[in-house]
């Protein structure tokens, strides 16, 4: 297993390191300190079968450079990491289509388990948190919560520049997302996932 961890502290990064070197021979680890690196390393010819950021290492602001990682590189599964975490980000990181939020202070052991859980399919949140990450959203046709709400402002006729200030996006996010939108659906333009959009009744979900 190939695994990428975006991170600007090294200690932690060291500990991982030798956690998986431990309890996942198999696997490797590729660590960036950086979002721009991350990006670079995923868009590599190799791919990684997990990536992992630190919520507030430099380049991300937080959910923005979350976002904007899995709207480009959808088909790779990703954690988030932080030192620590509210019951809000970690619902916040589920509704955007994060594997999992994985807080530094968990035990080693739990870690290791969890990032073999995510690479796997699966997704992980810890058991404090679980109550918590419940999607406000139901996802549509395997789109994420954000697909979905970008699908049914998209669906009422709005321009990329419209729906990334509905939902405070930068433009090249929601372009991000719309490709992947169109992928998903199955479809090659605005005009057909708009009717797909319809068909779903999020237009009208849109205009409530």
């Amino acid at each position: 297993m190939r695994i990428l961890l975006a991170d600007d502290h090294p200690l932690f990064a060291e500990a991982l390191q030798i956690l998986i070197q431990r309890s996942i021979p198999s696997s490797s680890l590729t660590v960036v300190s950086d979002l721009d690196a991350a990006h670079r390393a995923l868009a590599g010819v190799k791919r990684f079968d997990l990536a992992i950021i630190d919520l507030h290492m430099p380049g991300t602001k937080g959910f923005e450079g979350v976002e904007r990682t899995l709207a480009r590189f959808p088909e790779t599964p990703l954690a988030v990491i932080s030192g620590g975490a509210s019951a809000a980000e970690v619902r916040r990181a589920v509704e955007l289509g994060a594997r999992g939020f994985l807080p530094k202070t968990l035990p080693p052991k739990v870690i290791a388990a969890a990032l073999q859980v995510i690479a796997s399919g699966g997704t992980y949140v810890p058991t404090d948190y679980a109550r918590h990450t419940t999607p406000k959203l139901p996802t549509v046709a395997g789109l994420t919560p954000r697909e979905t709400e970008v699908l049914a402002l998209l669906a009422t006729g709005k321009s990329n520049k419209e729906i990334g200030r509905a939902l405070q996006l930068q433009e090249i996010t929601v372009k991000l997302h719309v490709r992947n939108i169109f992928r998903k659906l199955k479809v090659r333009n605005r005009v057909e996932a708009a009717n797909a959009a319809s068909s779903l009744g999020l237009d009208r979900t849109a205009r409530a």
